[in-house]
């Protein structure tokens, strides 16, 4: 009798496993990289810092569309070009490393919220024998400190692979945010199910490389290029779709 082949759910993160309810991250990174640039003797006004950082705000975005990212270092880089254009060159490398830190870890002080449910709906999934993994497009906030956030919040345990798009110079819906934690996993993509909530990056993305795709539907109301395969308007939902679409698959079906 052939091996039973593995599956995978992966998972969007914000929207779907999380969403924004804190106030003040803002502020407060722009209070420490003010600070962390004066400590260097380097004068930088607040507003001016703000600016620099949605400008490059902006970009990422931009470039998240065009299914790129660059690395966290470079869009530090790209928020003290913008905010004090001849710096750079003058920081050392403990300078620049407590000026990202200062940009960085605001996110640890005030953080999104996770869903009440994720936890429990992850564990539900683990139980399932599937594999767990994170696909997520990412800010000026790094791979480390995600990683910490999602340790700290209980949801880190469940998922085996995090994919960040600041850590890969790629982003959803480019495929190599998808293929790259797929062959990290062991998982051929058409036993793999991914879940989000844009339909541009988390369904089209998915299901260009081959894959099956949940929409959380309530936060995007474009015309979707792809049609998901399932949809759901929360995470509770989502179990009994993984239960469902796990039937379907005609291998798995044979072996459970």
């Amino acid at each position: 009798m052939p091996p039973q082949p593995p599956c995978a759910v992966t998972f969007d993160l914000w929207l779907t496993l999380m969403f924004e309810e804190s106030t003040g991250r803002g502020e407060l990174r722009v209070c420490e990289g003010v600070k962390a640039l004066s400590d260097a003797g380097i004068t930088v006004e607040p507003q001016t810092l703000t600016d620099a950082i949605r400008a490059v705000g902006r970009k990422t975005s931009a470039d998240h569309d065009r299914g790129f990212d660059r690395p966290f270092k470079e869009r530090m880089e790209q928020i003290l070009a913008a905010a004090a254009p001849t710096t750079r060159s003058s920081l050392n490398p403990a300078q620049f490393e407590a000026f990202s830190r200062a940009i960085d870890e605001p996110f640890l002080v005030h953080s999104p919220s996770i869903y009440p449910q994720a936890q429990r709906v992850l564990q539900t999934i683990t139980d399932m024998g599937v594999h767990t993994a994170l696909i997520s497009n990412v800010g000026s906030t790094s791979p480390n400190v995600y990683k910490r956030f999602l340790e700290r919040e209980g949801i880190g345990q469940y998922l085996e692979v995090l994919t960040f798009s600041n850590e890969i110079a790629s982003a959803k819906p480019g495929s190599k945010m998808f293929t790259n934690t797929l062959e990290r996993l062991g998982v051929a993509p058409e036993n793999a199910l991914h879940v989000g909530d844009n339909l541009h990056a988390d369904i089209g993305g998915a299901k260009d490389v081959g894959m099956s795709a949940v929409w959380i539907s309530g936060y995007d109301n474009r015309e979707p290029r792809v049609q998901p395969d399932f949809t759901i308007s929360g995470l509770a939902e989502l179990p009994a779709v993984v239960d469902s679409w796990l039937d379907g698959q005609p291998l798995y079906r044979s072996f459970r």
